[in-house]
């Protein structure tokens, strides 16, 4: 009789926790994205003339668990870049991103992992541990070339109800163009890169946001945006404000002269049938500290900067800038369906230069083809600076991108 009851015992322990298994593996997933890749910069400053090419195939899996007993679960992740070609990379125009660089200026094939471990917080967000791609306003990791950057540390999320928040503790960044990890630090210690933040959705087309981010001997730095969107009759709206200031700290922090600079930005965006357009208008204070400094110290850090006219080229974020920014875009949609087009102006001045650039974007998803894309996008960048000559660059990148849902 007791055997039996063991018996029994012991099969339900196994179907619960195969339960558990299969509901683990039902809830996963694995994507493929092949990304083909074409780049080449150049630049002419009146003396020196430069232009460097990447040419690379981008293979990237990502598998993401569902939860144990809802509760544990795994994301997993393998990139590899494979170089196709490549010209020797003249530091004036400097590293288009695809490929791993040396010293000698020769491009190379490399790859990278990411892995965390993840807690489900009650059905309303996520905690993770280990290697993973952010995208925080303070705290980011680019993902425009090839292969992403990544961070390792903590991350949390939350969404209930119109409210969502965030919160991250960075200890080490890994480059786009690198397989390694570094820590961050500061004057020699390690220091780690902490951020909270979050937003607040009325439900009305009013959307306020904040965020929090500092590194002990560095900096610590504020972003607050609030965003407003409506249609009427078929013509949509929109418009934003941010405003963003930088502080140093600790041992960075200067004995005299300024220790903290602001930036804000302010956009006004519509849209009638297929047609967008946009203009923005964005300011950096002009301080003896420099530039508008978004990223942080050590890391491989790749964080962007939040500017409404940063793009392909310049985040038009120089010490004292003001910049304009006008963006127009068309849908073709039932011309030809999955092409659509898309062009920026900005033109900026601070006391030394002016500075202006165009883009075009240019992007089809083929409908032959489910997840195959492909896409232009070219820039052209002039600085006129007084009393020197035009600095001219330009960015060429082609892209094809295949996904596919292994499962």
């Amino acid at each position: 009789m007791k055997l039996a009851q063991i018996s029994a015992l012991s099969a339900a322990i196994f179907m619960a926790t195969s339960a558990q298994a299969n509901a683990f593996l039902d809830d996963s997933s694995l994507n493929l994205e092949l990304r083909n890749f074409s780049e080449t910069k150049t630049g002419d400053d009146g003396t020196t003339k430069s232009s460097n090419t990447q040419w690379a195939q981008g293979v990237r899996l990502d598998f993401t668990s569902g939860y144990f007993e809802n509760i544990v679960g795994l994301d997993l992740s393998g990139y590899y870049s494979l170089k196709l070609s490549a010209s020797n990379i003249d530091p004036f125009v400097g590293n288009p991103g695809l490929l791993r660089v040396d010293s000698e200026g020769d491009s190379h094939s490399y790859g990278k992992t990411a892995y965390a471990i993840k807690f489900n917080l009650a059905d309303m967000g996520v905690a993770k541990y280990g290697r993973m791609f952010l995208d925080m306003p303070l705290v980011n990791n680019s993902d425009s070339r090839v292969l992403p950057g990544l961070s390792e540390g903590f991350y949390a999320d939350v969404a209930f109800s119109g409210l969502s928040a965030h919160t991250a503790w960075v200890k080490k960044g890994n480059g786009r163009t690198e397989s390694g990890f570094t820590d961050y630090e500061a004057y020699g210690d390690s220091q780690a890169v902490k951020t909270l933040g979050g937003s607040y959705d009325f439900g009305n087309g009013l959307v306020l946001s904040a965020d929090y981010a500092s590194q002990s001997d560095y900096a610590k730095k504020y972003l607050t945006e609030a965003s407003f969107s409506t249609e009427v009759d078929g013509i949509k709206a929109g418009v934003a404000g941010q405003y963003g200031h930088a502080s140093l700290t600790g041992d960075s922090e200067p004995a005299t002269g300024d220790k903290s600079q602001y930036a804000y930005g302010l956009k006004v965006t519509a849209g009638v049938g297929q047609a967008d357009f946009g203009v923005a208008y964005t300011k950096v204070e002009d301080t003896d500290i420099g530039d508008y400094n978004s990223g942080w110290s050590g890391g491989d850090d790749d964080t962007g900067y939040f500017g409404y006219n940063a793009i392909q080229i310049s985040d038009f974020r120089s010490n004292g800038q003001k910049a304009w920014g006008f963006t127009a875009g068309y849908d073709f949609k039932g011309i030809v369906d999955g092409l659509s087009l898309k062009g920026i102006y900005v033109v900026g001045d601070n006391k030394y230069e002016d500075e202006k650039e165009y883009n075009l974007d240019v992007n089809y998803a083929i409908p032959q083809v489910e997840g195959l894309t492909a896409r232009l996008r070219y820039a052209k960048n002039t600085v006129e600076a007084k009393g020197e000559d035009d600095v001219v660059k330009t960015d060429t990148r082609v892209i094809l991108k295949y996904n596919v849902a292994v499962f």
